[in-house]
């Protein structure tokens, strides 16, 4: 395998973003309440185990909570939601791999006509 460090500025992908807002109460779901905090710490490993290929930031919120964990691949990648703790592996893998379409296939964002309350335009700006 090649050195992934060395062929960081030709990946498509350099960052990856990762909510771990938790909301109190039981009103209205948040990635923290779904396991995005332990979801990152494993994450964290498997991408260290594999030559630190690319950043991981935890964030706030992304905005789509509803079905969280959200994860964001950057710069203007998709989002990958709905992944558990167990999953960190298998999406550190696949991003090493850069099987990103198999990555949508297995944890789908939600298309532009599913964002609550969004026009159009307001999800072409993300």
């Amino acid at each position: 395998m090649a050195d992934v460090t060395e062929n960081a500025d030709r990946r498509r992908y350099t960052r990856l973003r990762l909510c771990t807002n938790f909301r109190a109460g039981d009103l209205l779901p948040s990635c923290g309440a779904r396991g995005s905090k332990d979801l990152a710490r494993l994450l964290r490993q498997e991408i260290e185990k594999r030559g630190g290929f690319i950043s991981l930031e935890t964030v706030h919120c992304l905005g789509k909570c509803h079905i969280g964990p959200t994860l964001k691949l950057l710069p203007g990648g998709p989002y990958l939601q709905g992944a558990s703790p167990q999953d960190a592996a298998r999406i550190a893998e696949g991003l090493l791999n850069e099987e990103y379409e198999e990555l949508e296939r297995q944890f789908p964002g939600e298309t532009l006509g599913e964002t609550l309350g969004a026009t159009p335009g307001e999800k072409a700006a993300e």
